[in-house]
């Protein structure tokens, strides 16, 4: 029987162009090479039980599926229907499923209809509901179990559909729901059925035709991401008046946004909707779809910019401020793109202003990334963002910020921009942001020209003679996957190497210069030492050799590793039944020295709801951290090993080993010590040797091995 991951192993393997090693397949999905091993082999079996043929095994180059008739058709079939075939739900896929169901439904379910849809036995059931009841806990929601009645949830309404958009953002891919509104079809079994519960007797093409018509109203065009999260929540909306159940919006008052075009289009909306189902929607949920539409990012405009209307000339002024601190910053002139990175960052801050005033938490799925390829560049943002926060009256989440550290690694690439002779096309499905970092990258890097950056949803408008090649973060349902370039938004080696074959790469003397020069210093080095990853250390030399002439106004005091992992700040190999212990056990390391508050603790704790287990940045270890003002006395840092490893809710990198908490007083004292930390991290035998060390003495001597 398959199972999800073999699913996806499968999908992958049927789109990939060449032979895959099995070495990067279990890369790839984080396993043993054994592990990938199994799977291929399992999946081979369901293929040739079926009358296809085995994989086209090289010893050398992997393994690849070959065309065969009927291939494609099969594989969508068994990805897109019930259980045409047999299919192992995860105990995952059943509780998300479940939890679907339960929030999607008014009256009692019977365990048995459960037991028949999941093929599955009703002990196994009633585990999952012991489970799924923690999840509705966090959510303020209850699950009321009565025999010979059934199950079902009871709570507010409001935190209901928070808990079905909740479910559907951690379990759904905005990917997916892009590819199922125009094609029908979807990546896994589970996504299958959550898609039916979700949009059961509401038909799709009728919620993509409101959306587009939105947008055409508004002049503006939602990236996928502001497309798939308001498709969701109109389909919501229907289900749940349906079934009677209106919402209401607590403590917010939006009369201040009834007067804004995005509340007509709110009412545009509504009307179309009560006169296709025949239902009456309540006032305030107008409102509350103006507010998705005030914060909904977007990928163009094609309206007129007027910054003389009250309030705009205010955030405009702000965006240039912003704009021209990073100048400073990085002693670099924007020249004449000056005037559109201020309007592009300007069609950024307007609608996050209104997802941060009430509340509408915006997560980035490549927050991890940014932070760990941009990390500087994102420090240098958050500190030009407090202007905007002085401008606001309050703070603004590290994600958010992320968005607008692309936005300004795009204008500080595109200050090196050479006209290209490529004519390419940007798909992304993020937003601005990522869409012009994505665009500045590859013009930095090749010679070619953006000639427009859209949303999947949009590449079909555009003539095909009005460009050469479309390269792309997101898979574009319509088009044939060898009709355009994927590749990832942090443009990654992987990718780079793809994109040389496409294109001529820009000459640079200087960087010439650096390479040869990394080189023959790599080749010193191996002389006297043992190098484990040649590849990195030519990296890390080119980055500080890139750097060698960056002026530094400002003097900062500089923090080794040793300075902060001192004795008093190490706990190991201790017993945690879960991971808020985990957590509490690290910040009270730093509460018992005086060098942070207990509300510390608290603080970490509300990141961690709002924005899930972002935390955890690699396998087996979290980074635990809130912002200073949270109750920082003094800059910190502890390192707790667990006994037991604990799951975070993280999908790839559970369960943590290794917790290491962080209080920071400003942007950057904490720098030095956490790249050290990071590089002790990407050393894996040393790694292991810190996760499983029972010895502190023995832990101090690895951690002053990189204290340098």
């Amino acid at each position: 029987m398959l199972n999800q991951k073999c699913v996806e192993i499968l999908q992958f393997i049927r789109k990939s162009e060449d032979y895959i090693k099995l070495s990067d397949l279990a890369e790839k999905y984080s396993v043993t090479d054994r592990t990938i091993r199994y799977d291929v082999d399992k999946i081979e079996q369901f293929l040739v039980k079926n009358g296809f043929k085995p994989f086209d095994r090289h010893h050398i180059k992997g393994i690849r599926l070959e065309e065969q008739q009927g291939l494609d058709k099969f594989i969508d079939s068994f990805v897109n229907t019930r259980t045409p075939y047999k299919y192992s739900y995860s105990k995952e896929e059943r509780i998300k499923f479940i939890l679907i169901k339960l929030l999607q439904n008014s009256s009692p379910m019977q365990i048995e209809n459960l037991v028949a849809e999941l093929y599955t036995s009703k002990n196994t059931i009633i585990k999952d509901l012991d489970l799924l009841e923690e999840w509705l806990k966090k959510t303020k929601l209850n699950l009321i179990r009565r025999p010979r009645v059934g199950i079902w949830v009871e709570g507010e309404e409001i935190f209901r559909r928070q808990a079905i958009s909740k479910l559907l953002s951690e379990s759904i891919d905005i990917e997916d729901i892009v590819s199922y509104m125009s094609s029908k079809m979807v990546k896994t079994k589970i996504n299958n059925l959550q898609f039916e519960t979700l949009f059961s007797d509401i038909e799709v093409d009728f919620l993509n035709n409101i959306v587009v018509d939105t947008e055409n109203n508004l002049g503006i065009h939602f990236s996928d991401e502001a497309y798939g999260n308001l498709i969701t929540h109109i389909a919501i909306m229907i289900k749940r008046i349906q079934l009677n159940k209106d919402i209401y919006l607590p403590e917010i008052d939006i009369s201040s946004i009834e007067n804004k075009k995005e509340y007509l289009s709110a009412m545009d909306i509504i009307a179309k909707i009560q006169e296709k189902y025949k239902i009456t929607v309540p006032d305030n949920e107008i409102g509350y779809i103006a507010l998705h539409l005030l914060g909904s990012k977007i990928i163009n405009t094609s309206e007129t910019e007027n910054h003389n209307a009250s309030g705009e000339k205010d955030l405009y002024d702000v965006a240039i401020a912003m704009t021209e601190e990073m100048e400073s910053i990085y002693n670099v002139d924007f020249g004449e793109s000056k005037t559109n990175i201020i309007e592009g960052l300007l069609m950024h801050l307007r609608p996050m202003l209104y997802r941060v005033r009430f509340n509408l938490n915006l997560v980035n799925p490549i927050f991890d990334e940014i932070m760990h390829e941009y990390r500087e560049l994102f420090q240098n943002t958050k500190y030009v963002v407090r202007l905007l926060e002085e401008y606001a009256g309050f703070s603004v989440s590290e994600h958010e910020i992320s968005y607008i550290t692309l936005h300004f690694g795009a204008a500080l690439q595109n200050t090196k921009k050479e006209k290209g002779n490529k004519r390419i096309v940007v798909v992304c499905g993020t937003g601005i942001g990522t869409s012009r970092m994505v665009a500045s990258q590859l013009e930095s890097k090749f010679n070619v020209d953006i000639v427009a950056t859209v949303s999947s949803r949009a590449i079909t408008e555009l003539k095909n003679n009005s460009y050469d090649l479309i390269v792309s973060t997101v898979d574009i349902p319509e088009l044939d996957k060898n009709s355009y370039i994927k590749i990832s938004p942090l443009l990654i080696k992987k990718d780079y190497e793809k994109l040389k074959q496409y294109f001529e790469q820009k000459s640079s003397q200087s960087a010439e210069y650096d390479e040869n020069l990394v080189n023959r210093l790599v080749k010193i080095v191996e002389k006297y030492c043992i190098v484990n990853d040649r590849e990195h250390l030519q990296y890390e030399m080119c980055h500080e050799l890139k750097n060698r002439d960056r002026n530094y106004n400002v003097k900062r005091s500089i923090y080794m590793l040793n300075d902060l992992l001192t004795r008093e700040f190490i706990k190991l190999n201790i017993e945690c039944e879960d991971w808020k212990e985990a957590l509490k056990e690290g910040t009270d390391l730093l509460v018992k020295q005086n060098c942070a508050e207990e509300k510390y603790y608290d603080a970490i704790l509300e990141n961690f709801a709002k924005l899930g287990p972002y935390m955890v940045v690699a396998p087996g270890i979290a980074l635990s951290h809130a912002r200073p003002e949270n109750g920082v006395k003094k800059l910190s840092m502890s390192l707790v090993t667990l006994k037991t490893p604990v799951p975070f809710g993280s999908k790839t990198n559970d369960p943590v080993k290794l917790i290491l908490t962080l209080a920071a007083i400003d942007n950057e004292s904490h720098m030095k010590a956490l790249v050290q930390i990071m590089e002790l991290f990407m050393n894996s035998e040393d790694l292991e040797k810190v996760k499983n060390c029972t010895n502190k003495e023995e832990l101090l001597e690895i951690i002053k091995k990189y204290s340098n």
